[in-house]
């Protein structure tokens, strides 16, 4: 589980900023909202940030998303970008290297792993490893300017023999990362592979609010051989009153004519998927159908006739799913997109009461009716808000002292808590 996310110079993020689940003293639905991920250490299974647009809310997703991807995705070759952007709203900011730190938890061990860099190469990365009170150093990473190369010392307690270390060390660019480099390495198995792992299978990609997930859907479905994701989305939908008995996959062949070659060939997919669709003259469409009760009868409906709020919450279905089997950390943008409040509530109660694993979800949001629900711990509210510099900064709602008696709602309403947008007439002239 993820215990803090640390940001400094990276889109519209200039000074350190921090989220964190680590809870407060707060003892209101303590089991429903926190996993104890080693004995005495609670951390909390869900953050919810408010903002207003352009407020930086989603570059803190996009942020945890970079992190993930310089662990483990390697670069084409030393010359290609690392992809990092500073705030570029002042002359020196720019010109700065970006850092980012993430402190997690695996298997009841707590690990800190930090980044510096720019867009041409990474200057420093750590990773430490809490075995007892004390860090060890798993590995360490410099920059050596006169030979533009990077040095990497190995700890002792990483156990890994000096064959395994040259092989990282000579996949390690300066556009890469150490952990992205043992991933293409054939070494053995130590503390990295823990590490690797958990980015790779458990930290996910953030789900953006114009994906209405119909494809998602699809793919989860084809593979789900005992029916059981059946199973629990059918029961989701009909607890969240959708009226809908059944949803199945129903597969077609289309034969590849010379236009629909033309397409296939423009198309962002692998070669040989190309040439293997191609191979054998005619491609598979699948089309999800929804059996709808109406009074006695049954009616089946392809998805194109189906709401984009059906299809996104369907989608939502198949995610709380794999959050309540599998632990993961799901960040999504804009949680409400297509969404009734009242499902946007339900969806997060079902996560909240049926999750008893290390899965974490980190939602931004419009919706501030959620402030004004009782079952909201404040600790997992925080707000964006951008100063006159351009500069996102970000506050947790239990930091700001508002009185337990007071609402959150009434309150962010009056503009006690961030700035609320500053909204000119309605009327305009448009004349001039």
């Amino acid at each position: 589980m993820i215990a803090e996310f640390s940001i400094e110079n990276f889109f519209s993020i200039k000074s350190s900023q921090k989220i964190s689940f680590e809870p407060t003293s707060d003892v209101f639905m303590s089991d429903e909202y926190s996993y104890e991920v080693k004995e005495g250490v609670r951390l909390l299974k869900i953050g919810i940030i408010y903002g207003a647009n352009a407020s930086g809310k989603t570059n803190i997703l996009n942020a945890v998303e970079f992190f993930r991807m310089l662990v483990l995705r390697m670069p084409k070759d030393r010359n290609a970008k690392t992809g990092v952007v500073p705030f570029l709203l002042d002359d020196t900011s720019r010109n700065e290297r970006t850092k980012m730190s993430m402190t997690f938890y695996i298997n009841q061990l707590k690990y800190i792993l930090s980044f510096e860099l720019d867009s041409k190469r990474i200057y420093s990365e750590s990773l430490v490893v809490y075995e007892s009170i004390r860090p060890t150093k798993l590995y360490g990473r410099t920059y050596e300017e006169s030979t533009d190369s990077s040095i990497i010392e190995f700890g002792a307690n990483l156990k890994l023999s000096k064959k395994g270390q040259d092989a990282i060390f000579g996949n390690t660019i300066n556009n890469s990362s150490v952990l992205a480099a043992f991933g293409k390495s054939n070494v053995e198995k130590t503390k990295l592979n823990d590490v690797y792992d958990y980015f790779a299978m458990q930290v996910k990609d953030v789900l953006a609010p114009g994906m209405l997930l119909s494809g998602y859907v699809k793919k989860h479905l084809d593979k789900d051989k005992d029916g059981e994701l059946k199973k629990f989305i059918l029961n989701f939908l009909k607890a969240s009153d959708f009226n809908i008995e059944d949803v199945a996959l129903h597969e077609e062949e289309e034969l590849i004519t010379p236009e629909l070659e033309q397409l296939i060939q423009k198309a962002p997919i692998d070669d040989d998927a190309k040439a293997e669709m191609l191979k054998k003259g005619k491609i598979t469409n699948t089309e999800l159908t929804f059996t709808h009760k109406a009074g006695e009868k049954l009616y089946d409906l392809s998805e194109e006739y189906e709401s984009n709020g059906t299809m996104r919450f369907l989608g939502m279905a198949v995610i709380l799913n794999f959050l309540l089997k599998k632990n993961q950390f799901v960040p999504i943008d804009e949680v409400e997109t297509s969404i009734h409040y009242e499902l946007l509530a339900y969806f997060i109660k079902v996560f909240l009461a049926n999750s008893d694993g290390t899965s974490q979800m980190l939602l931004t949001t419009h919706d501030i009716n959620l402030l004004n629900e009782e079952f909201i711990r404040r600790d997992t509210i925080w707000f964006t808000d951008k100063d006159e510099q351009g500069e996102t900064k970000v506050f947790r709602l239990s930091s700001l002292g508002l009185h337990k008696n007071l609402s959150p709602y009434n309150a962010y309403k009056q503009g006690k808590l961030v700035k609320l947008p500053f909204l000119g007439s309605q009327y305009f002239n448009l004349n001039e």
